[in-house]
């Protein structure tokens, strides 16, 4: 009886298994890119006792640096140390859909494991540290604390769906559009119901609801305000809105046409877009409940981040996991039917191919072409080049003479992740031009810039090239006294 447990059981430990290879093997093969190397920074100030002050019109919400900042003394600030917690969260999704088993069942759930664990969307933005992993891990919390609460009417799962809620808002200002896609998918799924029911079913009493609010209002207040660090925190948290409404309006030079993200999905989510069509039309014929709030939530968040402008590929993964949950609904289906022997082989065979087709994709993107910007998930990430010339400038830096450091001058516009990898020097400057008095130890340098600064430096240097993102190259100089003795 055990042994035929585990065995059904078997498929969805496995889908974990591969999520968690996925998301944490080989960390730091890429480079961290600019929006990575914007939170490392973050970070690190916190670690060093500078409250995170949160800017609406610049960066997101405060979530990300102080929930992952702790973890740094612990592990370190290497890129594998500073992306692990982000890996983790990401291969998290699939353990948490465990609750959901009574809404889709175990073969429901176990489909949705396989297309989140070999998501190419997933799996490379959970290998990435930004904020667009915790927004998707939050979501799918709330929506399974609120499933729990409905099924077993213990108001701790309350609790923790207002937790979860909040932690939403503190993460990213699109969580608004997040939420009110579920409200909506929500009201239109449950329509037909009367009121009476309706509340029933909810089964929210005053003083839970009382309750939940002071949850939502410490966790919202705590980070918002950096942990009473920052009273304006609160007030610039509602200002967001304002400022993003214009930004996803103007599309602020990250504008895309309609189709963008239908493309994308076609593109690297073939799989999870067929299951979601499959999944929704067959819950509609059913009155599937769960699976209709799903569809529509899928259906919901792939309309409103087509109609707005500004897009960014990250923010596919939004339309990727209710599609994931949406495809369970299919799976269901089919598990529960008496088929012939010979269709559910070929089935479960074409499923396993296309789940291979899939997976291979992900590793394309995560593993082989992570700094190819022509993959459309692939966005403004640094070339793998540029690790080598961070390694450049530390060996080179290495052979100052002791208690006379290196000084580094970086001249350009595209700094990012620049300001983090030389964090430790303690003679940098940065300019995005080249000053009157260029000459340094070690400078950076756009190469449009080369002739106007060897008509200023007086030292002399040896010159490297390199590139920090595709076609934005950079050069090296490194002067005379850090050259390496090649008489040895």
């Amino acid at each position: 009886m055990q042994i035929d447990r585990a065995m059904r059981w078997l498929p969805f430990w496995t889908a974990f298994a591969v999520a968690l290879l996925l998301r944490l093997l080989s960390l730091d093969l890429a480079p961290l890119h600019h929006d990575e190397g914007v939170n490392a920074w973050f970070m690190g100030r916190l670690l060093g006792g500078i409250p995170f002050k949160y800017d609406p019109a610049h960066y997101h919400g405060p979530f990300l640096y102080y929930m992952l900042a702790p973890l740094q003394k612990v592990f370190g600030t290497s890129p594998t140390a500073l992306r692990m917690p982000v890996a983790f969260v990401s291969a998290l999704l699939v353990p948490l859909l465990v609750p959901l088993r009574r809404r889709l069942g175990l073969a429901g759930i176990t489909g949705a494991a396989w297309l989140i664990a070999v998501s190419p969307s997933l799996v490379y933005y959970g290998r990435d540290l930004i904020h667009e992993t915790f927004l998707v891990f939050f979501t799918l919390a709330l929506l399974v604390s609120a499933s729990l609460f409905l099924e077993t009417r213990r108001e701790h799962w309350l609790l923790l769906a207002s937790a979860c809620l909040a932690s939403l808002f503190t993460i990213k200002e699109t969580a608004a559009l997040t939420v009110g896609t579920l409200v909506l998918a929500l009201a239109l799924a449950s329509r037909g119901e009367g009121e009476k029911n309706r509340l029933r079913r909810w089964g929210i009493t005053p003083g839970g609801a009382l309750r939940a609010a002071l949850v939502f209002g410490a966790v919202y207040i705590l980070f918002f305000s950096s942990f009473f660090a920052n009273r304006g925190g609160i007030a610039d948290s509602f200002r967001a809105y304002l400022l993003w409404v214009g930004t996803g309006v103007k599309g602020a030079g990250h504008e895309k046409p309609w189709t963008y993200f239908l493309e994308a999905l076609l593109r690297f989510e073939t799989l999870a877009l067929l299951g979601a069509v499959l999944g929704g039309a067959l819950a509609f014929r059913r009155r599937h409940v769960f699976g209709m709030i799903c569809a529509l939530w899928t259906a919901g968040q792939l309309a409103v981040y087509s109609v707005i402008p500004y897009k960014t590929p990250w923010l596919v993964l939004n339309i990727v996991l209710p599609a994931a949950l949406t495809s369970g609904v299919f799976v269901q289906e089919l598990a529960r039917r008496p088929l012939p022997g010979w269709v559910c082989a070929a089935l479960t065979g074409g499923l396993i191919l296309a789940l291979a087709v899939t997976a291979a994709r992900a590793i394309q993107v995560s593993f082989l072409r992570y700094d190819d910007d022509r993959l459309m998930i692939v966005y403004v990430p640094s070339h793998r080049d540029f690790k080598k010339l961070v390694a450049q400038v530390h060996e080179a830096a290495a052979r100052a003479p002791a208690g006379d450091p290196a000084s580094l001058k970086i001249f350009t516009k595209n700094l990012w992740p620049m300001p983090w990898y030389f964090r430790d020097f303690r003679k940098a400057r940065l300019w995005d031009h080249v000053p009157s008095r260029p000459d340094g130890d070690i400078l950076i340098f756009d190469p449009k810039q080369e002739r106007l600064l060897r008509s200023h430096v007086r030292q002399r240097y040896n010159r490297y090239e390199y590139f920090l993102r595709p076609r934005l190259p950079l050069v090296v100089y490194v002067a005379e006294r850090l050259w390496e003795d090649e008489r040895r």
